[in-house]
């Protein structure tokens, strides 16, 4: 029997996956109508199978700035703390914690980036902290920016770099045109075997085409080169609508946490899912059919 169930039960969507040590938090947007929900979650597993939770992260009822939408955290642990990057009302604000499981506290009262400033819809951040314990933000959906942090974690050590601006070129695009199929949503960034790989949403999220596409670079600000077929999350007959992935550690490999539709025929409700990525000369492939959860 295949180990296709969803990793949570319900209706979650937008998973950041965090390995901290030993144990692994999974921060999901909580789907709604709407999709106006005001509060951020985080399950705890200690194998990525059997999860505790949800315990609240952040409630927008702190947040001065926004009161719905919140959507698509990204976490990650730098100098001993637990930085959050959320997007509420279509801007991103940062909130910062002592424990992975929170509570989250909004650092500025006021957004990181503010709605449409950087000439994308500002939503889906995410956090990677380099070798070299660099931070560098990524975020936007249409554009793909990423950004050096300082220490404070709120500024900016030099001005946003444009990475979809490669990706369209590595792939014959004209960068000023907004093409589906290179560049949607949800940048998540890694480094595996010394290469920066960049992986983001192709299509928009309600489509049953939504998918996992990767690139790879030896810089960080790129360019990040694709081949010609460059979808993470294969082709599946029976699930739809993988994507907005995060990655993680398991083992001596890697995981990927996305989601899908549940019901190709209702786009706006989405659940969680983790699969092992199988690295096929160098190529990370994902099969959707098979999910690491127990079989009710």
């Amino acid at each position: 029997m295949e180990y296709n169930q969803p990793t949570l039960s319900g209706a979650w969507a937008d998973p950041f996956l965090l390995k901290d040590g030993e144990d692994y938090y999974l921060y999901p947007t909580k789907d709604s109508v709407g999709w106006v929900y005001d509060k951020f979650h985080v399950f705890h597993s200690k194998d990525l199978m059997h999860w505790d939770g949800p315990y609240l992260a952040l409630d927008l009822a702190d947040v001065s700035w926004a009161s719905q939408s919140a959507w698509a955290p990204g976490i990650n642990k730098y100098n001993g703390k637990y930085y959050m990057y959320f997007s509420a009302e279509t801007q991103i604000g940062v909130a910062v914690a002592d424990s992975p499981l929170g509570p989250f506290r909004d650092m500025l009262g006021r957004p990181l980036i503010t709605k449409d400033e950087y000439n994308c819809q500002s939503i889906d951040a995410d956090l990677f902290v380099d070798e070299d314990n660099q931070p560098y933000l990524l975020w936007g959906q249409g554009k793909c920016w990423i950004a050096p942090l300082n220490e404070d974690m709120v500024t900016f050590k030099r001005e946003p770099v444009l990475l979809s601006k490669p990706l369209y070129t590595a792939r014959g695009k004209d960068p000023d045109v907004f093409d589906h199929g290179v560049y949607n949503e949800g940048p998540h960034l890694q480094k595996v075997d010394g290469r920066y790989l960049l992986t983001w949403s192709n299509y928009d999220t309600r489509d049953p085409r939504y998918q996992i596409c990767y690139g790879v670079s030896d810089h960080v600000y790129g360019p990040y080169e694709a081949p010609e077929d460059n979808r993470v999350t294969r082709p599946s007959k029976q699930f739809y609508g993988t994507g907005h992935a995060s990655m993680a550690r398991y083992g001596e490999g890697w995981v990927l946490c996305y989601h899908r539709l549940i019901d190709p025929k209702d786009s706006k409700l989405r659940e969680t899912c983790i699969s092992v990525i199988e690295f096929q000369d160098g190529r990370p492939v994902v099969n959707v059919d098979t999910t690491l959860a127990p079989v009710d």
